[in-house]
């Protein structure tokens, strides 16, 4: 062996070792930050770490374990990656098999699937907030350099239905059509899919390499931006500099736009905004809480500029769209739970999507933990406590008379012998509804209502599933049966 072959040999042995130790090293100080316990619950008692050109690669046996790191234990990793390595480097993840961790027939094995990190979109909370990306900087794709930073939305991912409808349809317009309506406004409460679809934009503009980057941004950090140029003593350009740096988007999206109410000098400057970048063609997509004329403290100006664009309300989703919410998460997690539990947790924990999200965090993690699949019962008692939180105590009374006044039957209908459908239908669904709302027995329920039998509970029990299926017409206005619960229960969650 020649003495540059033996040099170079054993320079890749150090080389090699050293990055063993400090992958080591590595795992070492997450355990000691998290715990052993909690490490493997998450990272794999069996897991590897090692350290490549890239950077850090993290193997895991699922993907929600990701998605659970990088929302958790970013801020640990980082402060790891600081003391072994003295700086941040890139971390990416690989979903591998309990054989490929132990490293069994490694020749005959599959490739593991690499899940790389997302880069943030266009945001004024990083360190240059403006900062547009540099294709010679940029990936083959286009996309910046990939970090440990969340997610974001796309529009493929947005499940569409009655209560969203006109907002998808916009949000689409928005990225086909470009200026062509603008801006777009997408009002509705919390937690029922504005920032999804301002994400999913985001996702569309920034995958069009001929196109400026789109920004995306809350009514804080454009109001935190704002300050930060005019305020005296600032190293910034000041006003002309905070505007140079809307100059070169293609889109500009920003959540929440409630909270620029009674801030004047703000104000001025996001309407000298939207009318500059209305001139030039830029599309603008904003979000709010309530539709413009109920944005008390928001200059009429701006309320016309809006109201001369989109308006788009989001309701509560329906029921079946909830239920359709709830599988596509199950879907993307590839969990063993059957249809019994994804109706269950719909129909008890509410519509709102990060109710759902949190439910679903819970039964995987029991999953994680039991290694079963989730069976109704598991279920039940996993999530006991956020049901008892979510339910008012609702007692037969109150469900006779809702369903009586929505009905319009006389109060003492759904206690009569009567056989009549306009009568039986509504009493079926009184007791279902007094299956999911009180902790009555199926013989007290059928005494409450006409002295009927536990069996005739059970059969109506069953009979509205059905329905609820098929949502079935029940009310002589052709109303689907989906419709009239939720009306029904948010009158008897509201008291």
């Amino acid at each position: 062996m020649s003495q540059v072959t033996e040099y170079v040999e054993t320079h890749v042995r150090v080389h090699e070792n050293n990055t063993v130790n400090e992958s080591q090293q590595l795992r070492e100080v997450l355990v000691d930050q998290l715990g052993l316990p909690r490490f493997n619950l998450w990272f794999g008692q069996e897991s590897s770490i090692r350290y490549e050109e890239t950077g850090i690669i993290f193997n895991v046996k699922h993907r929600f374990a990701i998605d659970w790191i990088r929302s958790n234990f970013q801020q640990e990793i980082e402060r790891a990656l600081l003391k072994v390595f003295g700086k941040t480097i890139p971390v990416d993840f690989e979903i591998v098999s309990p054989e490929q961790a132990k490293g069994s027939d490694s020749q005959n094995q599959p490739k593991p699937v690499v899940v790389p990190s997302i880069p943030r979109p266009h945001c004024p909370l990083q360190s240059n907030p403006f900062q547009t990306v540099n294709p010679a900087h940029s990936n083959e794709n286009g996309s910046r350099p990939r970090s440990t930073a969340r997610r974001f939305s796309t529009l493929q991912t947005f499940i569409e239905g009655l209560s969203n409808r006109l907002a998808c349809r916009a949000a689409t317009l928005a990225v086909d059509h470009p200026g062509q309506i603008n801006p777009i406004y997408i009002y509705g409460t919390t937690s029922i899919g504005k920032t999804h679809l301002l994400e999913g934009i985001w996702s569309a503009f920034r995958l069009r390499r001929d196109r400026k980057p789109p920004l995306y941004m809350t009514s804080e950090q454009f109001i935190s931006s704002f300050l930060e140029n005019i305020q005296p003593g600032s190293s910034r350009n000041g006003m002309q500099g905070f505007r140079n740096k809307f100059s070169e988007i293609s889109v500009l999206l920003i959540d929440d736009i409630q909270y620029l109410s009674r801030k004047d000098a703000t104000q001025t400057e996001f309407l000298y905004t939207i009318d500059t970048l209305r001139n030039q063609g830029v599309q603008m997509v904003f979000t709010g809480n309530r539709p413009p004329k109920e944005l008390v403290g928001l200059r009429n100006e701006i309320i016309c500029r809006i109201e001369s664009g989109m308006i788009c309300g989001i309701e509560l989703p329906e029921r079946e769209l909830s239920l359709r919410i709830f599988q596509n998460m199950v879907a993307q997690r590839q969990l063993p739970i059957g249809q019994d539990v994804c109706r269950m947790v719909t129909s008890r924990l509410g519509v709102h999507a990060r109710q759902l999200s949190g439910a679903l965090n819970r039964l995987h993690a029991v999953y994680l933990t039991k290694n079963e699949p989730i069976t109704l019962e598991i279920a039940e008692e996993t999530l006991s406590d956020l049901i008892r939180i979510q339910r008012r105590d609702v007692r037969l009374q109150d469900i006779e008379k809702v369903v009586c006044e929505t009905f319009g039957l006389s109060e003492q209908a759904l206690q009569s012998k009567s056989r009549e459908k306009q009568t039986t239908a509504p009493r079926m669904l009184a007791m279902w509804l007094a299956r999911k709302y009180t902790r009555s027995a199926l013989s007290e329920i059928g005494r409450y209502f006409g002295d009927r039998s536990h069996s005739t509970v059970a059969t109506a029990q069953k009979k509205v599933d059905q329905w609820v299926d098929q949502n079935h017409p029940i009310h002589h206005e052709h109303h689907g049966i989906t419709e009239m619960i939720q009306k029904i229960e948010q009158i008897l969650q509201s008291g």
